[in-house]
C-alpha cells in the first residue's frame, strides 16, 4: 500500500473548509446585531404595557429591571455585598445560610437616599449589561425581528441610551403613576411618590427621547406604539408595518 500524502491531505481539508465557509455552510462571522431601541418612564407610567405591545408585534424585549431582580438568587457575591453593604435585615436567610435579597427592605433603604441608591446601581447596572449584550448577541441571530427593546426604569440616567438606535419614553400624570404603582407593588402611595422624587423627571426624560408615548387612559396607548413601530422600521430600512 501506498503511504499517506500528508501535506496533501491538509491541503484538501483546507480548500474544503474554505469552500464551505464561503458557502455559508460555515460560518465564523458574527451575525450584524439588530438594532436596539430603549424604553424608559417613571414608575407606574406604563412602560411594561408598551413592551408588551411591541412584543405581541414580534419585537423581542428585554426588561431590566426584571433581569436585575433576578440576579439576587442566583449572585452569591452580590447577596453577600447587600448584606455587607446594607445590613442583615436585607438579606433572606435559610437555615443560616444566605439565600436571597430582601427587596421590600433593600428598597425602603436606598429609596431614601440617593447615595445608597448610587452605591446599589453600581453594582447592578454592570452585571445587567452584561446580561444584555449576550440576549442582544442570540436575538440577533433572528433576522426576522425588526429591532430589539431594552426597557429599563434609568435607561437615560445610567448612559445605557448611547447605544440605542431610538428611545421612547412613557409618560402618565404623576397621581395616576402613585396609584398604579401602589397597587401594584403593595406599598403606600406616599412611598411611591419618594420614589418617582428620586427618578428623572418627564422634562428630564423628553430632552434624550426620540419619541414621546402617554399612557393615561383617555389617550390611544396602542395606536401611538403602532405609529411608532412603523416609523422605527421605516428609519431602519425595514419594511414592515402594521394599521393602526
Amino acid at each position: 500500500m501506498g503511504r499517506l500524502n500528508v501535506p496533501w491531505c491538509k491541503g484538501l481539508f483546507f480548500g474544503v473548509l474554505i469552500h464551505l465557509c464561503t458557502m455559508g455552510v460555515l460560518s465564523t462571522k458574527k451575525p450584524e446585531l439588530l438594532p436596539v431601541v430603549g424604553i424608559t418612564g417613571g414608575i407606574g407610567s406604563g412602560k411594561s404595557l408598551v413592551s408588551a405591545i411591541f412584543s405581541s408585534m414580534n419585537v423581542p424585549t428585554f426588561n431590566a429591571d426584571e433581569v436585575a431582580k433576578g440576579l439576587y438568587p442566583s449572585d452569591l457575591e452580590l447577596r453577600k455585598w447587600v448584606v455587607d453593604q446594607f445590613g442583615t435585615d436585607c438579606g433572606r436567610w435559610k437555615e443560616g445560610k444566605l439565600v436571597d435579597v430582601n427587596r421590600a427592605a433593600l428598597a425602603r433603604i436606598v429609596f431614601d437616599d440617593s447615595s445608597a441608591l448610587a452605591l446599589l446601581n453600581a453594582q447592578i447596572h454592570p452585571r445587567v449589561g452584561t446580561a444584555f449584550r449576550h440576549w442582544h448577541s442570540a436575538q440577533s441571530t433572528n433576522q426576522q425581528s425588526p429591532f430589539v427593546l431594552r426597557e429599563a426604569a434609568i435607561l437615560l440616567e445610567s448612559d445605557s441610551y448611547r447605544d440605542c438606535h431610538a428611545v421612547i419614553a412613557v409618560e402618565a400624570p404623576i397621581a395616576l403613576r402613585a396609584q398604579r404603582a401602589a397597587v401594584r407593588l403593595g406599598i403606600s402611595v406616599h412611598e411611591v411618590e419618594n420614589r418617582i422624587r428620586m427618578q428623572w423627571t418627564d422634562e428630564e426624560r423628553r430632552k434624550k427621547a426620540d419619541f414621546i408615548l402617554h399612557n393615561a387612559p383617555e389617550d390611544a396607548l396602542l395606536n401611538q406604539v403602532i405609529q411608532v413601530h412603523n416609523q422605527i422600521c421605516e428609519s431602519i430600512g425595514k419594511d414592515i408595518r402594521f394599521d393602526s
